[in-house]
């Protein structure tokens, strides 16, 4: 038969020392599951930079590069094109309106031409004849007229003898003659008045079929002005006087119709061409203002046009000079120019350091008041500048805030300076 063993019970000393062990455990658990996003972190002070929310003179504004270029600038885009003959003013040189640039040969454009003048000379001729028919054909007519009424004429003087005549007894004028000649005078008379209608009508057809012969007379003059235009293209002259550059011609060198070949630009005044991040192409418009500085004084821009199409994320403007612009400039130079978004308005300012690239203004660490820690707050940002933004929230003027990068901190709540801060005067009230 099988006996039960009975058991001592544990050690009272046992008992406790598992139960130690197992709050060591715990213990141990804890700090490794939730000590891994400490709520503070202790730093030296001398690793940081402060900075104190002040109030200020805030004036919106972006930092953008401009590039000086003529204010007027006219493109040498060929007519026709050809094969360069000669170069009679080469590039980098001041020209005068009217000057040859470069001449050019072009055989199928000068047959077309010399075709094409034959045409409308012929058609010319035609229409020059014509014009002369009409008026021939109204002279005739009036001279049928002046011929009919001198028929009259006569024929009236007639008849008045003949009714003379025939009034008196004794007569020898025979019934038959005197009504033959009053018969004829009628006749004449309705025939006067056809022919007279006749040259009226004749007339307004006239003036109107003279009138579309003036017009394609016109229109053919036109033409052959435009086959002398061709003609002289051949010959690119300098639609205004200024500097001709970025020109580069050979001779024998062969250029297609409408090529750019080169530019004049006058250079007795200037614009700025900058282009601007898209992001702000709601907040530009024309009128704004923006400075640089140049030869150590400061000038002012002006926003003259922009230019909608974005590209490459970004839009470009033209700036014209707010008074007289800096002696010396030339052309090509780069500007940096401070372009103001906004009037310049008194608010709480926050300069920025690295913090901002971390937190882009949404938070701070505030300093406390005896400089031994610093505590994570909150903040509502509102405008910025390269320099520094406004404050709408979250802190008060005089905090004082660790202004050097976050980027070490690991978004501890609290940071605990191992030396504090020695800060000046507050602000606060001021």
């Amino acid at each position: 038969m099988d006996e039960a063993i009975e058991r001592d019970p544990l050690p009272l000393s046992k008992v406790l020392f598992i139960g130690a062990v197992g709050v060591v455990v715990v213990v141990l658990g804890w700090t490794i599951l939730g000590g891994s996003n400490p709520t503070s972190l202790s730093i030296d002070s001398e690793r940081v930079s402060v900075d104190q929310v002040r109030i200020g003179d805030f004036e919106e504004y972006i930092p953008v590069t401009g590039n000086v270029q003529p204010e007027t600038t006219v493109y040498l885009d060929l007519q026709e094109g050809g094969i360069v003959e000669q170069i009679y003013i080469e590039s980098g040189t001041k020209v005068r309106k009217g000057d040859i640039i470069l001449g050019f040969s072009n055989t199928a454009v000068q047959k077309n031409n010399i075709d094409s003048e034959t045409r409308l000379l012929e058609n010319l001729n035609q229409l020059r004849n014509s014009k002369i028919s009409l008026t021939e054909k109204n002279l005739l007519l009036k001279d049928q007229l002046l011929d009919l009424s001198f028929s009259i004429q006569e024929l009236e003087r007639t008849f008045e003898r003949y009714e003379l005549l025939n009034s008196q007894q004794n007569t020898n004028l025979s019934r038959e003659k005197y009504e033959s000649t009053r018969d004829q005078l009628a006749y004449l008379r309705e025939k006067k008045a056809l022919l007279e209608e006749r040259i009226v009508q004749e007339s307004r057809l006239r003036q109107q079929q003279s009138q579309q012969v003036d017009d394609s007379i016109e229109r053919v003059d036109r033409s052959l002005a435009i086959l002398s235009q061709i003609a002289e293209s051949l010959e690119l002259r300098a639609p205004i006087g200024g500097f001709l550059s970025s020109m580069n011609a050979e001779i024998g060198q062969n250029f297609q119709r409408g090529q750019r070949i080169g530019q004049i630009d006058q250079l007795d005044s200037f614009k700025v061409a900058a282009t601007i991040d898209q992001y702000y192409i709601a907040k530009v418009s024309t009128g704004q203002e923006g400075t640089f500085e140049f030869g150590g004084q400061s000038f002012r821009l002006r926003i003259e046009k922009i230019y909608p199409e974005v590209n490459n994320d970004a839009f470009q403007v033209d700036l014209t000079f707010a008074g007289s612009g800096p002696a010396g400039i030339k052309r090509g130079q780069s500007l940096q120019i401070e372009l103001s978004l906004s009037e310049a308005k008194t608010t709480n300012l926050v300069s920025k350091g690295g913090f901002y690239r971390y937190t882009n203004g949404r938070w701070v660490y505030r300093v406390s008041d005896d400089g031994s820690r610093a505590h994570r707050v909150d903040v509502v940002p509102g405008r910025q500048n390269p320099e520094s933004f406004e404050v709408l929230e979250g802190l008060s003027v005089g905090d004082w805030i660790v202004s050097s990068s976050y980027e070490a901190f690991r978004d501890v709540d609290e940071l605990v300076f191992e030396q504090p801060l020695q800060l000046t005067r507050s602000l606060k009230g001021s």
